[in-house]
């Protein structure tokens, strides 16, 4: 089985002085081929919506397996898969207007890309063009561990922690999980969520299992 990592607390740094950064995935890019869309640009398999890809489409150079404490939950309705999105409630969040009580763990998967990189992807995720992500000095310097860049439904970055001495980050929306309705996610996601989950070789089939009927059930 492979091991799941934990995260370490981050202090901070200057956005300059940080080359890479751990994208923490909970969502369907825990499935490396559908993260691979973001990344070299194209449509992820039985996705709707093509990706224009980052401007450096170099792989991850490594991953590692997550539990996050906080809850998953799905709702609004994705253009890409119908139904209900995953979102991720962090058991605590201070500096935005929401704090949620988490059950967790979340399952998730971190993967080792630049800060470049990153920012495109999280540009994809709010329909933005690569080169148009959100800025990331003030989620990097430490204040604030969640920085709201728009209204959009994954506009908040947050800063998990640390990984190997480098900062962990993620998106997810800025409302309190208990402000929306829930909205099931369809097959397809499901299926994306599922693989990547199962891809890690983390966590028992029979596991995987009950912690995404757990999450539907939220």
């Amino acid at each position: 089985m492979t091991e799941v990592r934990r995260l370490e607390p981050w202090g901070g740094a200057p956005e300059a002085a940080i080359d890479r950064i751990w994208y923490v995935s909970y969502g369907s890019n825990m499935r490396l081929s559908r993260f691979l869309a973001y990344l070299r640009g194209g449509r992820a398999e039985g996705g709707a919506l093509e990706h224009p890809g980052c401007r450096d489409p170099e792989p991850p150079r490594a991953w590692a397996a997550l539990e996050l404490s906080g809850r998953l939950y799905f709702a609004t309705e994705s253009r890409i898969w119908g139904g209900g999105r995953a979102f991720f409630a962090p058991a605590e969040v201070s500096g935005t207007e929401r704090t949620d009580s988490g059950t967790g763990p979340v399952l998730a998967r971190a993967y080792d890309v630049s800060r470049e990189q990153f920012a495109d992807v999280a540009a994809q995720e709010m329909y933005r063009a690569p080169g148009d992500g959100p800025e990331l000095a003030t989620v990097l310097a430490g204040g604030e561990r969640a920085v709201r860049c728009g209204p959009g439904r994954y506009e908040t970055l947050l800063c998990l922690g640390a990984l190997d001495g480098r900062p962990a980050l993620t998106f997810t929306a800025p409302w309190r999980a208990a402000d929306v309705p829930r909205n099931p996610p369809s097959e397809r996601y499901l299926a994306q969520l599922a693989g990547g989950l199962g891809e890690m070789e983390a966590w028992s089939t029979t596991a995987v299992r009950a912690y995404l009927t757990g999450a539907m059930a939220a």
